[in-house]
């Protein structure tokens, strides 16, 4: 069974028409990329898989289960399906080993001790182990993001949902969490991707959706979408990517 389902997905603000129809299934290991240009309902989308946006119609379905119903716990689909930010989310008021045990204690209500330890282990391998009592403030963004994925992979998820999460950084500090969203694709974590960074959709993907005016126009794993596709409209698109 697909881990979410997604079937003709509408989203509007007042007259403005969003998402136009989207269908989409995501299985267990996949890492799928969302591309497009600015405006093309990417983020309104993975907002709406996280209920962040409620969809205007369509369905969402987890694990076979509509995620719209009103009996539908968002509290723990929230655990289950982390979300990733463009920026961080943080609590400042907290050091980075803080950031990261809050939602386990308070959510999963798991030990202190466990969430302690479970946090050393995900601050670790993105490389933050040694700024686990550092203040969040004193971070560089590059530094304060791969804490916020170490948070989210604390909850153990599902899903992990990255909405740009480049995007409010310095040029010189993509690399840093590129290189841990890759690790983490080998590791076979299903992740959605919003991203605007083309060679690390090409290069992690597997499979990339072309999203432009609120549809789905080119969907395809990576080689498809970027050097093969027949459409005029993703080529324009892709015309400044070289790989």
């Amino acid at each position: 069974m697909a881990l979410l389902e997604i079937k003709d997905l509408h989203k509007s603000f007042d007259n403005l028409q969003v998402l136009d129809g989207i269908d989409l299934t995501v299985n267990k290991g996949d890492v799928i990329s969302i591309i497009g240009s600015s405006g093309s309902g990417k983020s309104t989308f993975i907002r709406c898989l996280n209920l962040l946006e409620t969809p205007t119609n369509g369905e969402i379905l987890y694990n076979g289960e509509s995620i719209l119903g009103k009996s539908f716990n968002v509290n723990s689909y929230r655990t289950r399906v982390g979300m990733v930010f463009q920026s961080f989310n943080l609590f400042n008021n907290m050091d980075v080993l803080h950031n990261c045990m809050l939602g386990q204690t308070t959510v999963l209500k798991r030990s202190k001790e466990e969430a302690e330890k479970l946090s050393m282990e995900y601050l670790n391998k993105v490389g933050m182990g040694m700024f686990a009592h550092a203040k969040v403030t004193s971070l560089s963004g590059g530094q304060k993001q791969r804490v916020a994925i170490a948070r989210a992979l604390c909850m153990s998820p599902q899903i992990l949902l990255f909405d740009e999460p480049t995007s409010a950084l310095d040029p010189e500090m993509v690399g840093e969490v590129l290189n841990v969203i890759s690790e983490l694709s080998k590791e076979k974590m299903t992740m959605i991707i919003v991203t605007h960074e083309m060679q690390f959709a090409y290069d992690v993907s597997s499979k990339v959706i072309f999203l432009d005016k609120g549809k789905i126009l080119e969907e395809g794993t990576p080689k498809e979408v970027f050097d093969e596709t027949k459409n005029q409209r993703t080529k324009d698109f892709l015309k400044r990517f070289k790989h």
